[in-house]
């Protein structure tokens, strides 16, 4: 399997001629109905030899670690599986670019390496005992900390397209946590930082995308997980301030909530990503499911309510190029220009 990445890569070390790839896209694009940049495609799995790697490494890093751990303790367990995951993605990743395995070793490097240099921070540089509670002996702090060295660590080596959102959600853990440390009053607000701290990685996130509107390089892949992050972020505090989790059900509520989807939806379809409808939708159906309050039985209610959002975004999908030029228009052109491209309806 290759991707549109992999066909630029492949025009710029002079292995096919430019016009040659952009007529095949563009036959891609009359076969699909629809762009390559509407599609939002991304490599996750490229054939199941990714998840058989992914398995056996599993086995193997798992294996690390109950070794190690036998003789030295977790943190100990936790570098070795560090170790081991940086050694296997010299191979999976740099060599042979497989993209299943590229997000599990990712995470599982991160995850042991922050977690056996935040132990060895506390026990080293805070004084603390091995058998000390975590967070008691690093405040939390390190945490993050060591996850974004990490993190920025891999980037620099393997530049895998998730490493950007994991980076992102690292210094922003970071920056909450310092914050909260530094000003506890501050925990008050902590719906209000997120929703702040989801509004900068989205503007991050479009950064990356305007810089590939056709969506042809990495740098989408890049955006799209910074979008899947983000999302959450702002969609959680958003529904939070508008009550539906903590109030009684309303049908004044429920209808915000579909005022609130409509307009996600607009802003879904001029940057062409579903990440922020896919985020809002459990909300949604929430509140379709109050608005029939009245009507029969919770399995009808249940019915009615998932038969009505989901066709709807369902029509939504198939229209989805058609939509878009058409709200595409009400905008400026000098925006429009910096959007991705509009496909075919």
């Amino acid at each position: 399997m290759y991707t549109d990445s992999d066909l630029e890569n492949a025009v710029n070390k002079g292995i096919f001629h430019r016009e040659a790839v952009e007529a095949f896209r563009r036959f891609h694009e009359a076969e699909q109905a629809s762009s390559i940049a509407d599609e939002e495609n991304f490599r996750l799995v490229g054939s199941f030899n990714d998840i058989f790697v992914v398995i056996i490494s599993m086995v193997v890093l798992g294996s690390i670690a109950a070794l190690f751990s036998a003789f030295g303790g977790p943190s100990v367990g936790a570098a070795g599986v560090a170790v081991a995951s940086w050694v296997l993605s010299e191979y999976y990743i740099r060599i042979r670019r497989m993209a299943l395995p590229s997000i599990v070793l990712l995470l599982a490097f991160t995850c042991s390496f922050a977690f056996s240099a935040a132990i060895f921070y506390a026990v080293v540089v805070q004084g603390h005992t091995v058998m000390t509670d975590l967070r008691e002996m690093t405040n939390f702090y390190p945490l993050p900390l060591f996850a974004l060295i990490g993190t920025v660590l891999h980037w620099f080596r393997f530049q895998v397209p998730i490493t950007i959102a994991l980076i992102s959600a690292s210094l922003a853990g970071l920056g909450v946590t310092l914050l909260t440390l530094w000003v506890p009053e501050i925990k008050d607000y902590l719906l209000y930082l997120l929703a702040i701290v989801g509004v900068l990685i989205f503007l991050f996130a479009m950064v990356w995308d305007m810089s590939d509107t056709r969506r042809i390089t990495r740098r989408s892949d890049v955006a799209f997980w910074l979008h899947l992050l983000a999302a959450p972020m702002i969609m959680h505090p958003l529904f939070q301030m508008l009550g539906i989790t903590t109030a009684d059900a309303s049908i004044g509520m429920a209808l915000q909530v579909l005022c609130v989807f409509f307009l996600i939806t607009l802003v879904s379809l001029l940057i062409d990503r579903r990440a922020f409808m896919v985020s809002s939708l459990a909300y949604v159906l929430y509140a379709m499911h109050t608005l029939f309050e009245d009507v029969g039985s919770v399995n009808t209610r249940l019915g009615m309510t998932g038969l009505i959002v989901g066709g709807a975004m369902l029509l939504l999908t198939a229209y989805w190029g058609g939509a878009r030029a058409l709200l595409v228009r009400f905008i400026p052109r000098g925006l429009a220009e910096r959007l991705p491209a509009v496909g075919r309806g």
